[in-house]
């Protein structure tokens, strides 16, 4: 009997210990966390005032989703969006030309800038420095910026 009581009360303070360990090891599965592959995703950062939603470099087309965030002067919309990218890795050619699709765009709103020249690796990773040249008009007056910043993610 004591054995008996002894494995009983063993079970009861271990079990639950074990109990949350075969939870949060679930939770963790079920989040990607054991699968590396699906953690690599796009980062892209810098570009304020703009915000890099996606990055995708697929075959031969390299597209980056932007939204526009707050300009300045307090201006509404920004014009004349012309990008580039340059130092690239895993992208070939290592420098060129983007294309933004639409050229105006209000805050709020969002736009791609694409390039249809290079060639992409599927499951290679690539980056780059990016600029996007941009002007934005308000009561002070139109005035230009630059935007810098890093484009990454995995070719598809």
């Amino acid at each position: 009997m004591a054995k008996g009581q002894s494995a009983l009360e063993y079970m009861m303070t271990y079990g639950w210990a074990i109990l949350i360990i075969v939870i949060v090891a679930v939770i963790l599965y079920s989040m990607g966390i054991f699968n590396p592959r699906a953690s690599v995703t796009a980062v892209s950062s810098g570009f304020s005032p703009f915000a890099a939603s996606a990055a995708v470099c697929s075959g031969s087309t390299l597209t980056v989703a932007f939204s526009v965030g707050g300009l300045p002067n307090g201006a509404n919309s920004v014009t004349g969006l012309v990008g580039s990218y340059s130092s690239g890795s895993g992208i070939s050619p290592a420098n060129g030309g983007l294309t933004a699709n639409p050229s105006t765009v209000a805050v709020g709103g969002s736009f791609n800038m694409t390039d249809n020249s290079v060639t992409c690796t599927p499951g290679v990773a690539f980056s780059a420095s990016g600029t996007i040249n941009y002007t934005v008009s308000s009561a002070a007056g139109t005035a230009s910026y630059v935007a810098t910043g890093t484009i990454a993610g995995t070719g598809s």
